[in-house]
């Protein structure tokens, strides 16, 4: 009864998803195809994998197809959902990567797999590191705390260069939603992805990480006092690497492929806003495809059509009843603006708290909802109001 329930599922979700493609003409991405494939449970890379690719079509003239986890009704589902058309990572000169905790069918583990077989680059944002977890069978390897010498720390580690693994990989660095973070080009280094990049200022802040061997740090990260931008630093927080660039990596057989890779520990959505952010992706896209000479101080990274990121929480706050087909024109928002934020009705004791993080710092995303929710109040969320229990 599972596997019959999980076949329909995949059915009608192919069915009802075609892959969003943006369509580029003119630039150095021309005749080169991106694929990026957005399925975390936090960090909104719903959100930030078709606003870059949007950028990267329309100024750069890449064809860029973004993927995302669906559910039964070909609806946007962020995090651990199958995920149709995979198999256009076949077509794929690069792939962007942004993914958290996710188990897949074999057929799309396999499609996935055979991408890193053939040695294409890649890019891997935030949670890219521990990408899977309880994926059973064949593919278990791929699992971010495998333990197994044969492929230690799953795709994560051996790919992109660190797990969820405090003592050789990741752990959290600073406080959600009460500190901002300022993320700076390591001072000395010299690369074609830190061109024209300046410090940006990262809601989401950066996760404590360690370059790995035979890699460039490119990037630091240091908590502030304040949520907003400011000078301010949170005192006794060292500044420690939030992003690098290498040239190969260990795909799941045990090969060794020469293939650029660049990772970085910020890109929730909201870190988009800064100009510096999307060029920092934008300069390791073309790096990363070897199209580094068409890299300028001044390159254009400009929205394309609209932008309204929402906030990163587990469980709550992304858009609902969202298609692919909804972000498709050029002046289309991401996410629409009048889609409605989930997870905010009747939430555990747990997910209160956590919504009432969000809230009390966000006084512009209160005013949005209550456009739509007149009696919206967000002292309601508070832990022990007594109410939305």
């Amino acid at each position: 009864m599972f596997i019959k329930s999980l076949l329909l599922f995949t059915t009608s979700a192919f069915a009802l998803a075609a892959p969003l493609t943006y369509e580029g003409t003119e630039g150095p991405g021309k005749s080169k195809h991106i694929v990026f494939i957005a399925n975390d449970h936090e960090y909104r890379s719903e959100e930030t994998c078709p606003l870059i690719a949007k950028i990267l079509a329309k100024h750069h003239g890449f064809k860029c197809t973004v993927l995302f986890g669906l559910d039964e009704n070909g609806h946007i589902k962020p995090g651990g959902a199958p995920i149709p058309n995979m198999e256009v990572l076949k077509e794929a000169d690069l792939l962007f990567f942004y993914t958290r905790f996710m188990t897949l069918p074999d057929d799309q583990a396999d499609a996935l797999v055979a991408y890193y077989e053939r040695g294409g680059p890649t890019i891997g944002l935030r949670t890219s590191t521990h990408c899977f977890n309880g994926q059973k069978g064949k593919w278990a390897k791929l699992n971010f705390n495998y333990n197994g010498d044969d492929y230690l720390g799953g795709l994560g580690e051996q790919v992109y260069g660190n797990t969820w693994h405090k003592e050789r990989g990741q752990g959290h660095y600073g406080q959600n939603h009460k500190m901002g973070a300022r993320i700076s080009p390591i001072a000395g280094v010299t690369h074609p992805i830190l061109t024209g990049v300046s410090p940006m200022h990262a809601y989401s802040g950066a996760y404590i990480s360690q370059a790995p061997a035979e890699s460039t740090p490119l990037l630091n990260v240091q908590v502030l006092a304040t949520f907003e931008p400011s000078d301010t630093l949170e005192e006794g927080k060292e500044t420690v690497n939030a992003g690098w660039a290498r040239e190969h990596y260990i795909a799941p057989s045990g090969a060794k492929k020469e293939a650029r890779v660049v990772y970085s520990s910020f890109g929730a959505s909201e870190d988009l806003a800064d100009e510096n952010a999307r060029r920092f992706l934008v300069n390791s896209t073309l790096w990363a495809l070897g199209l580094e000479e068409s890299i300028t101080p001044d390159l254009k990274v400009d929205f394309v059509g609209g932008f309204n990121p929402s906030p990163y929480t587990t469980g709550a706050f992304y858009r609902s009843k969202v298609k692919p087909s909804d972000l498709a024109a050029w002046e289309s928002s991401v996410m629409p603006v009048d889609s409605a934020f989930a997870g905010l009705e009747n939430p555990n004791k747990r997910m209160k708290g956590r919504i009432y993080a969000v809230l009390s710092q966000r006084p512009k995303l209160v005013e949005q909802i209550k456009k739509s929710s007149p009696d919206f109040k967000p002292e309601d969320y508070k832990p022990g109001s007594g109410k939305k229990e």
